[in-house]
C-alpha cells in the first residue's frame, strides 16, 4: 500500500471521524494529513486551516513564553516513533495553543499525548497517529494557590496522578457524548454539552478522589481516599482500606480514624467479618444492621456493636484476575436510627477508588503488598523450622534471621527456599 493510501486509510475510517477522542494523522514530514472533529473541537480550529499544514506552523510555541517546551518535546516524541516504530506516551505536557479569538494570543493548555506509528504493508513507518487528551482543567486545579503548584514548569506527575487525570478527562468527554446523544439521538455530540445528573455526581466523585489523592497528605494517598469517602458519602462515619495477604498477615493501608481502625481489626481478632467475607468471595458485603448479623459473624458482630459500630459495607478491590483487598465503610450506631442500605454512590466510589489505587501499584503500595507476602512466607517457614528442630516459634525466627545474615540473603528469600518443594 502506498504512503498516501496508508494515511488516507488511517484518517478515512468511520471510527476515526466519529470517535470523541481527538486524533491527528501526520506524515513523516510532520504535515497534517488527517484530522477528526474531536481534535477540531479540542483546539478550536477549522479543518481548512489545519489540513496539509506543518504541525509546528499550526501549533508553534508561544513566542512570549521563554520556558515553552511543547514543540521540542513533541518533535522528539514523533522522531522516536518514526525511528523505532513503537508508540510513545509523552505523559503530561504543558503546550499552549494559538487562540483563534485573539490575534497573536495563546490559550493555556495541558495535554496527555500518545503518538503511534503508521506502517505500510512492508512494515515501514510512513507517519504517525497523534492522540491527545485535554487535561487542562485538572492540571490547573492542582496548580492553584495553596496546592503547591506555583512553578511555571511542573514536574511529571507520578503514575497515580497521571492515570487519574486521564480518567477524569476521558470521563468528561464520554459524559458530554452521552448527554448529547440523549438529547439528539444519532447526531454528533456538540462540544461543551452538559452531562446528565447521574454523570455530574460521578464526575464530582472523580474530582473529589483526584483532589484527595494528589499527594499533599503526609500519610499518603490511601488515607486521603478514606477521608474523601467520609466527606463525600452520606451517613458514612468511617472508612478503611485493607490489603489482604495469603495468610494471617493483613495490611491496613489507611483508616479515616482510630475508631475505624479498631473496628476493622476486630475482624482479624475474631477471624470473620464483612471485609474478610468480601475478600474471600470477591463480591460486596452489605450489613446495614450489625446487631442482627450475629448468626453470620457472631463474635465480630458482638464486638463491633460493643464499640459503637452499627453497619458495615465492604467492597472488594479487584483486578481482572484477583482481589487485592477491601474498602469498608462503617456507620455508627446512632446514624441513622432506623437501619438503611449502603450510602448512595458507595459502589461508584469504591470502583473509582480501586482505579486510583491500582494506578499506583508500581509504587509504595506494591512494596507493602510484597511485605505482606514476605511476612506470610517467613512465618510459615518459621513454623517448619520449629517443627523439624523441636524449638519454639521465637527461636525459629531468630534462627532464620541468623542464617539469612550468614548467607547474605533477605530473610524472605531464605524462607521461600525452605518452603520450596525438594
Amino acid at each position: 500500500m502506498a504512503v498516501d493510501e496508508v494515511l488516507r486509510a488511517a484518517s478515512g475510517s468511520q471510527l476515526f471521524e466519529v470517535t470523541s477522542a481527538p486524533y491527528l494523522v501526520l506524515d513523516a514530514g510532520f504535515r497534517i494529513q488527517g484530522i477528526n472533529a474531536a481534535y477540531l473541537r479540542a483546539t478550536g480550529r477549522s479543518r481548512d486551516e489545519l489540513m496539509g499544514a506543518f504541525m509546528f506552523d499550526a501549533f508553534p510555541d508561544d513566542p512570549g513564553d521563554g520556558t515553552a517546551t511543547g514543540v521540542h518535546n513533541l518533535t522528539a516524541s514523533l522522531e522516536r516513533v518514526l525511528r523505532h516504530a513503537v508508540p510513545d506516551d509523552m505523559g503530561i505536557q504543558r503546550y499552549d495553543i494559538p487562540d483563534p479569538a485573539v490575534l497573536g494570543g495563546f490559550r493555556r493548555k495541558a495535554w496527555s499525548p500518545v503518538n503511534s506509528p503508521l506502517t505500510d504493508a512492508d512494515g515501514h513507518v510512513v507517519g504517525a497517529l497523534h492522540h491527545v487528551e485535554d487535561v487542562t482543567a485538572v492540571y490547573e486545579a492542582l496548580r492553584r494557590p495553596g496546592n503547591g503548584g506555583a512553578e511555571q514548569t511542573a514536574p511529571q506527575p507520578k503514575a497515580l496522578l497521571h492515570h487519574t487525570m486521564l480518567a477524569v478527562a476521558r470521563y468528561e468527554r464520554a459524559a458530554r457524548a452521552v448527554a448529547a446523544g440523549r438529547a439528539a439521538p444519532g447526531r454528533p455530540a456538540p462540544y461543551g454539552a452538559a452531562p446528565p445528573a447521574g454523570m455530574i455526581r460521578r464526575d464530582g466523585l472523580w474530582h473529589a478522589i483526584l483532589h484527595a489523592a494528589r499527594g499533599g497528605r503526609p500519610d499518603g494517598c490511601t488515607a486521603a481516599i478514606c477521608a474523601a469517602a467520609v466527606r463525600e458519602l452520606p451517613e458514612t462515619d468511617a472508612a478503611v482500606i485493607t490489603l489482604h495477604g495469603g495468610g494471617p498477615e493483613q495490611l491496613q493501608l489507611a483508616a479515616s480514624s482510630l475508631w475505624a481502625r479498631r473496628v476493622e481489626e476486630l475482624q482479624y481478632v475474631t477471624g470473620h467479618g464483612p471485609s474478610l467475607t468480601a475478600f474471600d468471595t470477591g463480591v460486596r458485603v452489605l450489613a446495614p444492621d450489625l446487631g442482627r448479623s450475629g448468626a453470620r459473624w457472631p463474635l465480630f458482630a458482638d464486638a463491633a456493636v460493643a464499640v459503637g459500630a452499627g453497619a458495615a459495607f465492604s467492597y472488594p478491590l479487584r483486578t481482572a484476575t484477583a482481589v487485592l483487598g477491601t474498602l469498608t465503610l462503617y456507620r455508627a450506631l446512632h446514624v441513622p436510627a432506623t437501619p438503611t442500605g449502603p450510602p448512595a454512590d458507595a459502589q461508584e466510589f469504591a470502583d473509582i477508588a480501586t482505579v486510583v489505587l491500582l494506578a499506583d501499584m508500581d509504587g509504595d503500595i506494591i512494596e507493602r503488598v510484597r511485605s505482606i507476602t514476605d511476612q506470610d512466607d517467613i512465618h510459615t517457614a518459621a513454623g517448619v523450622v520449629a517443627a523439624t528442630q523441636g524449638i519454639g516459634i521465637g527461636e525459629a525466627l531468630t534462627w532464620l534471621h541468623t542464617m539469612a545474615k550468614a548467607q547474605n540473603l533477605p530473610v524472605a528469600d531464605l524462607a521461600r527456599a525452605i518452603l520450596a518443594p525438594p
